[in-house]
Formats: C-alpha cells, sequence, structure tokens
C-alpha cells in the first residue's frame, strides 16, 4: 500500500447520508476520491458539488481503499458484476449495521490479494440522502472493527488508520456476533423507540406545542431512511426482538413503581440510570 496514506485514492460506493459523509471529509483530508452510485443522478450531483474528483466506474483501478456504503444485496452485486473493476490489490470495507456472516459471503467472491476488512462507523445523523451528508459526522464518533481470520494486520491497521483519520476517537475491534448483539440495544432499539414514540396515539398536529429538549433528542433518530431501517430490523431481528422484551421489563419495572407510588422504588429506578449514564459517557465518551 501507498506509504503516503493522506493522498492514497479512496473509492466510496454508495452517495447517500453515510457514502457521501465519507466523501466529504475524505476530500478534506486530501483523498482522491472516485464516487459511485445506482443512481447516475446521485453522483453527478456529489461531483457537482465537489464532494468527489470523478464518477467515471473506469477510475476504480487506482482506489487502494473501497468503501461500500450500500446495503448487504447492493454490495454483493456490485462485487459479483464489477470485480474486474477494482484494483487487484484494494482493501474493500463497508458500514454495514448487522455484520452476521457477511465478511464471509463476500470475501468468497474476492480473488486473492484483495482483502474485505469489515468496519461499522457509529455516528449518522436524521434524514437520508446525500444532501444531508456532513464530514463532521466522524468527529470523535467510534469506529468498530469486525476482524476475520483471514484479514492481513496490514489491511486491519489500513482501515483503522483511515478511522482515525477521518476524525474518529475510538477503534473498538470486536467479533461479528459481539458487534450484532451490541448493536440490537445501542442502535436498532433506539430507533425503535423513538418511531414508537412517534406513532404513539397520543400525537396530534398540536404536539408541536409542547415539546422541549428531551423529546426532540428522544426523537430525533425518527426522522430514518425506513427502507434501509427495516431490512437492518430484520437482519438482526432475533437480537432486537430480546432488546424489545428486556426493554419492555424495564418499562414495566417503573409503571409499577408509578401505579404504586412507591418513591422509594422510583427513586432507585432512576438513580441507577443516571449512574449508568455518567458511567458511560466518562468511560466511553464519543
Amino acid at each position: 500500500m501507498n506509504s503516503d496514506f493522506r493522498k492514497i485514492p479512496i473509492a466510496v460506493i454508495g452517495l447517500g447520508l453515510m457514502g457521501g459523509s465519507f466523501a466529504k471529509r475524505l476530500k478534506e483530508l486530501g483523498h482522491p476520491v472516485i464516487g459511485l452510485n445506482r443512481t447516475k443522478s446521485v453522483a453527478e450531483k456529489a461531483l457537482a458539488l465537489g464532494m468527489v474528483d470523478t464518477i467515471d466506474p473506469g477510475e476504480l483501478k487506482k482506489a487502494e481503499i473501497v468503501i461500500f456504503c450500500t446495503p448487504e444485496k447492493g454490495t454483493l452485486s456490485f462485487i459479483r458484476e464489477h470485480i474486474s473493476l477494482l484494483n487487484e490489490k484494494a482493501v474493500l470495507t463497508d458500514i454495514a449495521g448487522v455484520k452476521n456472516g457477511f465478511a464471509k459471503e463476500v470475501s468468497s467472491l474476492l480473488p486473492e490479494g484483495m482483502d474485505f476488512v469489515s468496519g461499522h462507523p457509529m455516528c449518522g445523523r436524521e434524514g437520508a440522502g446525500l444532501l444531508q451528508a456532513d464530514g463532521a459526522i466522524f468527529d470523535g464518533a467510534n469506529y468498530v472493527l469486525i476482524p476475520e481470520p483471514w484479514n492481513s494486520r496490514e489491511h486491519l491497521e489500513l482501515i483503522k488508520g483511515m478511522a482515525l483519520e477521518l476524525g474518529c476517537a475510538h477503534v473498538p475491534v470486536v467479533t461479528a456476533e459481539e458487534h450484532d448483539r451490541a448493536i440490537a440495544y445501542t442502535s436498532d432499539l433506539p430507533h425503535v423507540l423513538a418511531t414508537s414514540l412517534m406513532n404513539s396515539a397520543s400525537y396530534s398536529e398540536k404536539t408541536k406545542y409542547f415539546i422541549g429538549g428531551s423529546f426532540k433528542d428522544e426523537t430525533r433518530v425518527a426522522d430514518i431512511n425506513e427502507k434501509l431501517w427495516t431490512s437492518l430490523f430484520l437482519a438482526n431481528r432475533e437480537k432486537l426482538l430480546e432488546e424489545i422484551d428486556r426493554f419492555s421489563g424495564s418499562l414495566q419495572q417503573i409503571r409499577q413503581a408509578i401505579a404504586e407510588g412507591s418513591e422509594e422504588d422510583m427513586t432507585a429506578f432512576l438513580k441507577e440510570a443516571g449512574r449508568r449514564r455518567r458511567e458511560m459517557m466518562h468511560h466511553g465518551s464519543c
């Protein structure tokens, strides 16, 4: 790999919110960026906005890193159909929210010399699409790596280096099982809760007159890419259902304390939540 990491060409496949954010930040950092999107008009928009240097598929041979910001099926389809366009020594990576054997499936399609390092940047924002892209989403974020036995140390370090250069603060390394279990709780479940809160029977056109910071914060991610998140929920179905059940148990616990008028139980419940929140932010701030 090129020793001058800051200047190596990088391709971004899929120029939605996340792909666009990668492209913007990588361009700011001085990388030549090749951008491709299934809908060509989106790629043309990215080019016009200066987010990428080229949208010519013929330029993919120059890319030493290829970042797939596409659903799993889209990533697999692209590799099957366009593998000949890629650099023979390219390191491929993804941002898929569920891992679940995906790396093995991708790697089975790759020729010798090409590698796939699975990753997941733990950042984003509400909305969807290229125009929502913002390179600042990486600042201070966590970028999870999910190595496989066949990944070379050099390639793992390359993707780790890219994550840190993007502005991420931590690059934890976990197994696919650990990743999917944790994500069901910290990512999938909050999106379920935010959308459920907005879809409550209590919602009305007058709700907007009674909201403060807490309601805004708790429903921020309800402005959601519905097709993407439907796919993610179903891909992690069993683990997400377990987390919904666990949350229901926690909700029932405070409901019972309220119903019984137990100040002691309510105070203990709230105190423990506050302690955990402070502990989480102190030891793993992002």
